[in-house]
């Protein structure tokens, strides 16, 4: 599960894109570490209530160092949302018909930290068919607080970049990153920091964050 805002245009726009991922193609595909099998597995044993920690590779100590934050990045959400698990997962092999990460195979994996009182997610989203960026589309909308024609440039440019290749919203809190899928299927990770397009943190420093969370994606 996702805790997002939907509002009529993000189910819109989700819908559009949805339909161009059935369309379009992976990209630039080259042997790596995390494969989509490996996330649809995670979350085919992920609770369904969530977990403490994240269940991927990732080190936030690391991450935050190589991007300089003051502070360190702690599990889970800040503020009111603190009773929020530090990691969610949807999809996988019994996922819901309904899901658009049913029939692919495909996953989500959530996992959220915070900086003081900014929230930080790391999504990593796989499929076996199509581009994981355009099934993330409601999220990086909602982070981004993006409008449609803004939205589709942003996800069409994320969807087409070569895996590792950062691309940075306009307003600098959303980063996506095309991972390397080993040549099967697609793996994108979106990092997002803040909410509606603002964040209390540099534009490197997300860039600089997302870049970390991505090499290690291993």
């Amino acid at each position: 599960m996702i805790h997002v805002k939907h509002t009529a245009r993000s189910a819109a726009s989700a819908l559009l894109l949805l339909v161009l991922a059935g369309c379009g193609s992976g990209g630039e595909e080259a042997g790596g570490a995390l494969s989509v099998d490996r996330v649809v597995e995670v979350a085919d044993g992920a609770d369904a209530d969530g977990t403490d920690a994240c269940p991927l590779p990732y080190d936030a100590d690391a991450a935050a160092k190589a991007a300089k934050l003051d502070g360190d990045l702690r599990p889970g959400a800040a503020g009111a949302e603190a009773d929020e698990p530090a990691a969610t997962a949807e999809g996988g092999r019994t996922t819901d018909a309904q899901s658009p990460w049913a029939g692919k195979p495909g996953a989500l994996i959530t996992c959220s930290y915070h900086l003081g009182g900014e929230d930080l997610k790391v999504r990593t989203g796989a499929v076996s068919e199509g581009n994981a960026v355009y099934l993330q589309a409601p999220v990086i909308q909602a982070a981004g607080g993006m409008d449609f024609s803004t939205l589709k440039a942003y996800t069409v440019k994320g969807a087409g970049a070569k895996a590792g290749e950062a691309v940075q919203s306009g307003g600098g809190n959303v980063v996506t990153v095309r991972l390397d899928s080993g040549g099967k299927g697609d793996l994108a990770l979106v990092l997002t920091a803040g909410d509606a397009g603002k964040t209390s943190l540099e534009r490197g420093q997300v860039l600089a964050l997302a870049r970390a969370f991505a090499s290690q994606a291993k």
